[in-house]
């Protein structure tokens, strides 16, 4: 078992689900069907029906099941041995301590049991009262209950047999005799199958031990995991949901649900079967036939959902909590953000439910307007996780933009937890596998007095076929380290490894399958070569910077340069543009090549990473067509210069002849004014 955080009561991606009623079943005849037998099959009779209330009415009454049949069958030895048949022995040992022994064996097995059952209860009742982050180590426990249970087990029948086998009171009476005879004392000490048995006792508690050793480091490492890994982030977005059921429990109080305003945005949202309605508040043309049978489906969905509600009305009075109730504003919200059309709408409805007619972002005093004077800090808390770029306002697609990636990371943490908790099941295999050539070997150790010679003959023979597993031996803690350890990535992550721009879609304990963006390619790679290369997540990363040269003309001046930074200055401080990049902007000249041309170097701050390659490539061709509208302002040329092309009318081509002599003398000139140019003049 894998600890994890859960929401509410039925987990963090725990979905509502709809009852159904039961169908009855019908005889030949028309009436319905009795207890007893149907003509067909046996029905389960009244002896039935008290026998299954008797086995869940408690674990007790369930164990007491269990354990009352063969322990009758065992105590019937005793009373024999103890009554009719007093001198009955097996193996030099009366049968009635023989079998008290088999009998405390198979009743400890019960205790042991039952005393781990409630365990983690008792644990979690008085840690709380220390601290109660402590708690979450009930879970552990609960997790642990079988092998705690194995070796509780063993230890008391381990206990158990020498003092039964060798100071029950016939053998203390019978070395008391051989005493007072003057024989050596014999009766209290082992005989030799009773060694054997001890020893396979002590082999058997050291095998449990070893193996609740290796149960209990999958669980710390699956605890240590999730709590390192996970548990921020599930506590994230459980606040992200509950900030976004507020606003749509404010935005329900204003205009409810299914209304004229938003009756698209809420059939939507509520479509759980995912059924679209052709033609609403469409401008094309809607035909009746074709959209009724959907709306038919849907307000039966309503129907049923309003029936449930009635009976989570009822458990919230009881409980005091939000139980079985599909209207429920966190219901409704967790539901949306399940789909990315759903999504949308909700967040189309909430943003337009609170801003003011006339102007086209929402605003801090908004929120705090409708949520009233009581939820100011609320208020305020919920604008701020929303406007994560910081500029004071939320437009429309920056609402649609963080509601949706609040259910994409949602999703992406259920996955990456499923995947994970995979990956730490066949690590649990693994390691069960070794844990039980260990006990083999405990075992053959405990029964073999020539263990020594035995234990070189195999080391021999695993070390002659080391060569077959050592490389899946260092496979496989390469890739534990690299999982469990280091883990780079999570599901949905975006990634780029070897300057391939990647998706992270699902994760083993061997191998992670990524799917290439360019192309929608799915990569098998696996862990133990990812650990040795350069993983950069996009996806954790925080506000990215992007860096673009361009080559220009070599005689771009100073000035060219800083009124190229001042446009692209004014580009980023627009309105429009402050939600996407931030206001620092830097120009830079990085060289001047073969001194025919400069490079310059344009770097640009986003407010974002660049996970979302939909909203990465729309934002880098806004910035590179104003880049261009600037460079064609100021204005920048290319390295060719501003010059016209050669052969236009603007600057056509020629030719001048003259004489051999005049050619010579311009020769000569201009070598003597480079010359004379020189700071060093040449020797000749």
């Amino acid at each position: 078992m894998t600890p994890i955080v859960s929401e509410k009561s039925g987990g963090l991606f725990h979905r509502h689900t709809r009852g159904r009623r039961r169908l009855k079943t019908v005889d030949s005849k028309g009436s319905s069907s009795r207890r007893g037998y149907d003509g067909e099959e046996d029905t389960v009779t009244w002896m039935g029906k008290f026998y299954d209330k008797f086995m869940n009415f408690s674990i007790i009454t369930r164990y007491f099941v269990y354990v009352l049949p063969l322990g009758i069958a065992i105590a019937l030895p005793i009373i024999i041995g103890a009554t009719a048949a007093k001198d009955a022995k097996i193996g030099g040992v009366r049968i009635v301590w023989l079998f008290t022994w088999v009998e405390i064996v198979w009743l400890s097995l019960w205790i042991a049991k039952i005393f781990t059952h409630f365990l983690p209860s008792v644990f979690q009742f008085f840690a709380g009262v220390v601290s109660s982050g402590t708690r979450k180590y009930a879970l552990v426990l609960k997790a642990l209950a079988l092998p705690v249970t194995f070796a509780l087990w063993a230890l008391c029948s381990l206990a158990t047999f020498s003092p039964l086998m060798t100071n029950n009171p016939d053998t203390l009476r019978e070395a008391a005799e051989e005493v007072a005879n003057g024989k050596p004392k014999t009766a209290t000490t082992l005989k030799q199958w009773q060694n054997i048995i001890r020893e396979i006792l002590a082999a058997l508690l050291v095998a449990s031990l070893i193996f609740l050793a290796e149960k209990f480091i999958i669980q710390l490492i699956s605890i240590s995991y999730h709590r390192k890994q996970f548990n921020t982030k599930v506590i994230e977005s459980k606040h992200n949901v509950f900030l976004l059921g507020l606003l749509f429990e404010a935005s329900r109080a204003l205009f409810p649900m299914f209304c004229n305003e938003f009756a698209e945005e809420d059939y939507t949202m509520t479509d759980s079967m995912d059924l679209a309605i052709p033609g609403l508040k469409s401008g094309g043309h809607q035909r009746s036939g074709s959209g009724t049978p959907i709306r038919l489906l849907q307000d039966v969905g309503r129907f049923g959902d309003k029936i449930t509600s009635v009976f989570g009305n009822v458990a919230h009075e009881i409980t005091g909590k939000q139980i079985m109730n599909p209207n429920a504003a966190h219901s409704i919200v967790v539901e949306a953000l399940e789909r990315n059309r759903s999504a949308e709408a909700l967040a189309k409805r909430l943003w337009m439910s609170f801003v003011v007619e006339g102007r086209d972002a929402l605003y801090p005093e908004d929120i705090r307007e409708v949520l009233g004077a009581g939820k100011q800090a609320e208020a305020d808390e919920a604008f701020f996780a929303i406007d994560r770029d910081g500029n004071g306002d939320i437009s429309l697609d920056e609402m649609i933009m963080m509601v949706t990636e609040i259910g994409r990371e949602r999703k992406s943490v259920a996955s990456s937890m499923h995947d994970v908790d995979q990956a730490i099941k066949v690590l649990d295999g693994l390691l069960a596998t070794v844990a039980f050539v260990i006990c083999v070997f405990v075992l053959v150790a405990f029964l073999n007095h020539s263990f020594v010679t035995t234990l070189a003959t195999a080391g021999t023979a695993l070390l002659s076929l080391s060569f077959v597993f050592a490389v899946t031996c260092q496979e496989v803690l390469g890739s534990c380290i690299f999982l469990f350890v280091k883990h780079p990535y999570d599901i949905g992550d975006r990634v780029d490894i070897t300057d391939t721009h990647l998706t992270v879609e699902h994760i083993s304990l061997l191998f992670t399958v990524f799917k290439r963006v360019n192309d929608g390619k799915m990569v098998q790679i696996p862990n133990i070569v990812l650990n040795s290369l350069w993983i950069e997540n996009v996806t954790r990363s925080k506000a990215m910077r992007e860096q673009i040269s361009i080559f220009v003309s070599f005689d771009t001046s100073f000035e060219d340069i800083k009124a190229l930074r001042q446009e692209m200055q004014n580009f980023v401080l627009d309105k429009e543009n402050s939600r996407d990049f931030q206001s620092e902007i830097e120009v830079e000249c990085l060289g001047i090549a073969e001194m025919n041309k400069m490079e310059l170097r344009v770097e640009i701050r986003h407010k974002s990473n660049w996970h979302n390659e939909t909203v990465r490539a729309a934002r880098r061709s806004k910035f590179m067509c104003a880049l261009v509208l600037a460079l064609r302002k100021v204005p920048i040329y290319g390295p060719a210069g501003s010059a016209a092309a050669m052969g236009s009318i603007a600057n056509p081509g020629y030719s001048v002849a003259i004489s051999e002599e005049l050619a010579q003398n311009e020769k000569d000139k201009y070598s003597a004014g480079l010359e004379a140019k020189r700071l060093y003049p040449t020797k000749k």
